[in-house]
């Protein structure tokens, strides 16, 4: 059994989501303790709960601590794969969390396709990402390494009620492809997805994100397409996805509307997060940078992108990577950005 201390390096519940769902692939039990230590609230929250338990279910393994607040579990997995998992939501948890589980598991097993019906939770959360950019960024990304993801979204999800539908079809690859993303490729146009709630329509919060956006980026000289959309949900609640397909891959940023924040504040901030990938000409922006390296890891060839800053939670999948899997992770620092070389 293998004993991994949550408090490391970023301290959150990305070092349970990555060890857990590897493990799934070394057939390992492993004891995470200390879980989530560096957080205001520690322990477990709805949404690492929700992910264990669909990570359990999928595989037929043993899992104990699974309970509110508990700063410590032990999961042994097994090779009882599912092909249907139904996973209730209580809260507004977030949905992409709770997915990036689930999309490193699914490649423990070969051939198995894996549906997913999601109940609850939120589509846009805050320091998680949203299901619009998994959909179009994180996925998009990942069918060019033969890794084939559909996401259905039937109704979005908000802060404080959560009560999303997304259902996913998840097809492990015979062959995972790495990806070399060393060249930077100025993007032709931006998509602008703005999001609110019918409760906002009338304040027009849609428009007023995109248009910010827009604004912003016309004074870049750079072309976009906005698509305004209000939506069904059980409250108020907003979010704005960015993003660029270019000759060989996906650049974008997302962002979550928040009481006492205004739509024009919330297109600034997702305008920055997208901007600052493209003015330090990277491939990879800072938040998928941490979700793509477990995948590249289990690749059959090495891969290799450009991102503008190492986040915390990219050094600390760095080092469990590998610890788990054995597989030399390098980052050299360039002049506005850094490079990283996944050698599978």
């Amino acid at each position: 059994m293998h004993v991994f201390d949550g408090s490391q390096g970023e301290g959150g519940g990305a070092i349970l989501r990555l060890v857990t769902s590897l493990c799934l692939m070394t057939q390992e039990t492993v004891k995470i303790i200390n879980i989530r230590k560096n957080r205001p609230n520690p322990g477990l929250q709805t949404q690492h709960l929700m992910a264990l338990r669909a990570l359990n279910d999928f595989c037929g393994g043993e899992l104990e601590g699974d309970s509110l607040g508990s700063e410590t579990i032990r999961f042994t997995p097994a090779t009882n794969w599912q092909s249907h998992l139904k996973i209730n939501v209580s809260t507004a948890g977030s949905l992409g969390l709770i997915l990036q589980s689930l999309q490193i598991a699914i490649l423990g097993v070969r051939n198995q396709p894996l549906t997913v019906e999601l109940q609850g939770g939120a589509t846009f959360g805050k320091w998680a990402p949203s299901i619009p950019y998994v959909k179009h960024v994180t996925w998009e990304v990942f069918r060019r390494m033969n890794f084939e993801l559909k996401i259905k979204i039937d109704r979005h999800g908000f802060f404080p009620k959560g009560g999303a539908r997304v259902s996913v079809i998840m097809n492990s690859p015979p062959n995972l492809e790495g990806l070399d993303l060393t060249s930077f490729h100025q993007p032709k146009l931006v998509n602008i997805l703005s999001y609110a709630s019918k409760h906002l329509q009338r304040a027009r919060v849609a428009e007023r994100q995109s248009k910010t956006i827009f604004n912003a980026l016309e004074k870049q000289n750079i072309v976009s397409k906005i698509i305004n959309e209000y939506v069904e949900a059980d409250n108020p609640g907003s979010g704005v996805l960015l993003f660029s397909r270019t000759k060989n891959n996906v650049i974008g940023g997302d962002f979550v509307g928040e009481r006492r924040v205004t739509a024009e504040k919330v297109g600034q901030k997702v305008f920055e997060r997208y901007i600052n990938t493209i003015n330090s000409q990277s491939t990879v922006d800072p938040f998928l940078a941490d979700q793509i390296l477990p995948i590249m890891a289990t690749a059959s060839s090495s891969s290799s992108f450009l991102t503008p800053y190492l986040s915390n939670h990219t050094k600390t999948n760095i080092t469990l990577i590998g610890e788990l899997l054995g597989v030399e992770i390098s980052t050299e620092k360039m002049d506005n950005q850094f490079m990283i070389s996944i050698d599978v």
